[in-house]
């Protein structure tokens, strides 16, 4: 039987102290944090000249770092000032002396290493002068060096914990040295650190995605090194008692951390002139607002769209509200949840791509004992956030990408113009039970409690339900004159949702034509396709994209006569009525108006229904990140030869567990079990963009 003893170590205590502990000769494994020494080992040497020294490195009163670097500082011996060999690789009498290069004693890595698990550098930028095991072994005199200098070094586990064995008794200076942009789970980017920690701009270049370089330690915001001078106290020092002595020092790192995760993907939307509603013939009907805009050709493929800076806003419930109140989904979004700042998050944009960088708001946790991140109550001033609750909406506004072309309908003082879909993310709903005008219907409030639950560390993009609306029928009386409860899953009465089989695509509202013929070369954009066209073109239709999402553009009609009766849009944005009450129901979502999104927060123009067009949060991890950095092509499938990803994301048969999904797709669709993914249009693509701006590398 393995017979332990635990000691109980004061994390809080950064003073040095000495713990005296009588044992009982049946012991085996002495515990302390989350180390442990195996006393057969060292029973056989009594009244030790060595000590054991034990302590964590803590951050926000509470949160053990991993990853810090601890050791005892031995100075340059007098043996060795005179030695060129040595002194001029070694010239520390005192930890601030300098190398030749500038830097003062440290112990932080002189360039990175790749971790081959996930591929990451560790650090991403390397101001140390620490040598590499490499440099040691092929190098004689930094072998010596490192035996006879650096021999009582370690790093802290995912704990934070150390422990040296076998130090020198008496009074020894402990070194530390950390860099918080390379300690796990709690690393902190140089965005987050000007943003989410208030560190000077000054400090960092290249849109504050890398720090500025230096060879004084004490210029580098992220580095942090301290020396604390401790008595040593011998291991065994009772061989009648057979009482031990354990050294403690805990050490306390100035920096205040933020846990923070990343949102970033890719927008799109229709090209300059492109639509859905057009003059096909035959008077004013309803079918024509499903119609490509001639070129309708070009309108439908992927070749056209274009690309621009997007506009979002992120809701979130504050740490006031609790997740048990949440939870009971008696919670009012309206009132009880907050808009992000732009100021307290990092945002980067460029033409299709973006990337978030986002703190944790609550879900506080220290680190306890035994090492596991324990609750605390987020109005501590101890410990850290693990977690932040809410939504995003996401635009392209005509501001940023112009719409300043219309068209007609039949009549010639019809009026049809432009609208781009918004969305929230995440948004679903069964068949009929989209958000609406209606305030007394659960829908719309359901649509508002919809959000997400983010973790820190993690990296998350977008997924959007790809979901077609096909509608070629002259019957207009059929076409309204339906109960949308019951008839067609809420949508016109000839409209056909998610149409899979060859179909003519002008007819079919988002379809995306993706090969190329004649002079559209829609090949060159590299996007995923599931299906074929009635004229043998592949398409993407009725299925879930990752990573980018695609906003189209969607006729208005402003001015109507003969059959169209007050129907204004195609049903992709709401329930198109034609009662008595249709004329001002109709016209609701594609103008401005004053319905709550949350928060406060008012005007819902331009959102695409939530029971067809289905939006998602998903999570990358890294891994995955680097592994589709290697796929040459911007759009793929994930079952492409060599690519093997770990992340949760979406298609025709997962239902996530989160939010109580009622299915994979709405209404109906591409059932397949294939996930398809795209890194961005034209010179768009996300997954380049975070290793541009240094947050992957």
């Amino acid at each position: 039987m393995n017979l332990s003893q635990r000691i109980k170590i004061d994390t809080n205590n950064i003073s040095d102290n000495h713990l005296k502990v009588k044992l009982e000769q049946n012991i085996n494994t002495l515990e302390f944090l989350t180390m442990n020494i195996d006393l057969k080992e060292v029973y056989q040497n009594f009244n030790a000249d060595y000590g054991v020294l034990v302590g964590r490195v803590i951050a926000n009163g509470g949160i053990g770092i991993p990853n810090a670097k601890i050791g005892v500082f031995i100075p340059l011996s007098d043996d060795d000032i005179n030695d060129d060999q040595i002194a001029n690789i070694y010239p520390y009498k005192t930890p601030k002396d300098k190398n030749k290069e500038g830097k003062r004693y440290n112990l932080l890595p002189r360039v990175g290493k790749i971790n081959p698990t996930t591929g990451v550098s560790s650090p991403k930028q390397p101001f140390g002068s620490f040598p590499t095991k490499e440099e040691i072994l092929v190098n004689e005199n930094q072998l010596n060096i490192y035996k006879k200098y650096y021999k009582y070094t370690t790093v802290t586990n995912n704990s934070g914990d150390y422990m040296i064995f076998g130090v020198p008794v008496g009074n020894q200076t402990i070194h530390l040295s950390v860099d918080i942009t390379d300690i796990g789970d709690y690393s902190m980017t140089p965005a987050a650190m000007v943003t989410n920690l208030g560190y000077s701009a000054n400090l960092f270049t290249d849109n504050n995605s890398k720090i500025k370089s230096s060879t004084d330690l004490n210029d580098l915001p992220h580095i942090e090194t301290q020396e604390i001078n401790v008595d040593i106290i011998p291991f065994w020092g009772d061989s009648e008692n057979f009482e031990i002595g354990i050294t403690q020092q805990n050490f306390r790192i100035r920096s205040v951390l933020n846990n923070v995760f990343y949102i970033f993907g890719s927008v799109f939307t229709d090209g300059d002139g492109s639509m859905w509603g057009a003059d096909f013939g035959g008077g004013t009907l309803i079918r024509q607002m499903f119609r490509a805009v001639d070129d309708a050709n070009k309108t439908v493929g992927i070749y056209s769209k274009r690309i621009g800076k997007i506009t979002e806003k992120i809701y979130y419930y504050p740490n006031t509200v609790t997740d048990d109140e949440i939870d009971s989904d008696a919670i009012d979004p309206r009132k009880k949840m907050l808009v992000l700042d732009p100021s307290e998050y990092s945002i980067y944009k460029r033409d299709g791509d973006f990337v978030f960088i986002i703190n944790c708001n609550r879900g506080r946790v220290i680190t306890d004992d035994f090492g596991n991140q324990m609750p605390v109550d987020d109005n501590s001033t101890s410990g850290i956030f693990t977690k932040f609750r809410g939504f995003m909406t996401l635009e392209i506004t005509p501001e940023d990408i112009p719409m300043d072309f219309s068209g007609r309908i039949g009549d010639p003082d019809s009026y049809v113009t432009p609208i781009r879909y918004k969305l929230k993310f995440p948004q679903f709903a069964t068949n009929y039970q989209t958000f609406s005008k209606n305030e007394n219907l659960p829908y719309t409030q359901n649509w508002r409690k919809q959000h997400y639950t983010f973790e820190a560390g993690k990296f998350y993009s977008l997924a959007k339900f790809h979901g077609t609306t096909s509608n070629n029928d002259n019957d207009d009386y059929e076409q309204t004159n339906v109960n949308p409860q019951t008839n067609n899953n809420a949508f016109l009465g000839r409209t056909f949702i998610n149409r899979m089989d060859q179909y003519d695509p002008f007819w079919n509202v988002g379809v995306i034509v993706t090969s190329s013929y004649g002079s559209y070369n829609n090949d060159d954009y590299q996007f995923p396709y599931n299906n074929t066209d009635s004229n043998g073109n592949n398409v993407f239709v009725a299925n879930w994209l990752n990573l980018a999402v695609y906003l189209p553009q969607v006729g208005y009609l402003r001015k109507e006569y003969s059959q169209v009766y007050y129907v204004r849009t195609t049903d992709n944005f709401h329930i198109q009525t034609a009662n008595s009450n249709a004329e001002t129901a109709n016209n609701y979502y594609p103008n401005d108006n004053i319905q709550e999104i949350a928060a406060g927060e008012l005007n819902t123009k331009w959102f695409a229904r939530s029971d067809l067009h289905w939006t998602d949060f998903i999570e990358v991890p890294i891994t995955d990140i680097k592994a589709m950095k290697s796929v040459t092509y911007k759009g793929f499938k994930d079952n492409i030869v060599g690519l093997s990803l770990n992340g949760s994301y979406r298609n025709g048969q997962r239902i996530p567990t989160n939010n109580s999904w009622p299915s994979a797709i709405p209404i109906a669709g591409d059932y397949s079990n294939t996930y398809y993914f795209y890194k961005g249009w034209g010179e768009a693509n996300c997954i380049d963009f975070l290793f541009n701006l240094g947050i992957v590398n």
